[in-house]
């Protein structure tokens, strides 16, 4: 029975001790109670958008062939064609080809010499170069200014009247001599054409060929470009192409005598 009431008293002394605990604690350790703060509010401010990066931009819709750079890089998977070749030249991206020139948004390039083909001009690195290294612009032809016409306001001379004229004598009209046509520029036979072919190879007058890689010479009908006529010559010679060793075929615009440029008779670009 004493150990009943002994049980009962210790469970009501805890029970009591830990319900006037926080209230006798100051006054049995001398410590003042703290009172926990409310928490503090933070705002956070929003988030600024970033502006999105522009594209670099350049009016290349002006320039000539000799503004372009040597090279440009693909940044998509392109073709080109050879001249007398009827299968097409997968070109993958970042490869290297020279720029010809420009036709809208497009360009056109060579590769490999003979091949030719065309790409957009946002698909290659072309206006990244032309940031980088502005091209030259061309000076602009000086305009001659017109001579000032001065006019002066001079009184007319009163005609003197003769009051005995004499009989003048009529002189008899000499006829002139009918005027001569003028000579044009007589044609070149066959064989100036080869022998003028053949001059201009061998002094270099363009790098794609040499003579010893002549394999033909031949003469051909007189052709009329931009309002001009020309007589024609064609060079056949063997060059190492991406199809093998292949007979290719080059065209010379005769004028005046001498061999002005040369031409891929299929696409008609001038060669180097």
């Amino acid at each position: 029975m004493k150990f009943f009431f002994a049980t009962i008293g210790i469970i009501g002394a805890g029970f009591l001790g830990y319900i006037l605990e926080p209230d006798m604690r100051p006054a049995l350790t001398g410590q003042t109670r703290t009172v926990p703060s409310p928490p503090v509010a933070v705002t956070t401010q929003p988030a600024q958008p970033v502006p999105a990066a522009l594209t670099p931009t350049y009016d290349y819709s002006t320039l000539l062939p000799h503004q372009l750079p040597d090279k440009i890089v693909l940044k998509v998977q392109a073709i080109a064609t050879a001249p007398g070749e009827s299968d097409a030249l997968p070109l993958p991206a970042g490869t290297k080809v020279k720029p010809t020139r420009i036709d809208g948004s497009d360009v056109h390039f060579s590769v490999l010499g003979t091949a030719q083909g065309k790409v957009a001009v946002a698909q290659t690195n072309l206006v990244e170069q032309l940031i980088a290294n502005p091209p030259p612009v061309a000076a602009p032809q000086p305009v001659e200014p017109a001579p000032a016409v001065v006019t002066k306001n001079e009184p007319e001379p009163t005609p003197i009247v003769d009051p005995m004229p004499e009989k003048k004598e009529e002189v008899a009209a000499v006829p002139q001599p009918a005027p001569q046509p003028t000579p044009t520029t007589a044609l070149l036979s066959a064989d100036d054409i080869v022998k003028l072919m053949q001059e201009s190879i061998r002094s270099g007058q363009i790098k794609e060929f040499t003579f010893d890689q002549v394999i033909g010479w031949k003469a051909g009908e007189e052709e009329e470009m931009d309002g001009e006529k020309y007589q024609i010559g064609l060079a056949a010679y063997k060059a190492e192409t991406i199809f093998g060793v292949k007979n290719i075929q080059a065209k010379a615009m005769i004028q005046g005598g001498k061999v002005i440029r040369w031409i891929w008779p299929t696409s008609g670009l001038e060669i180097q």
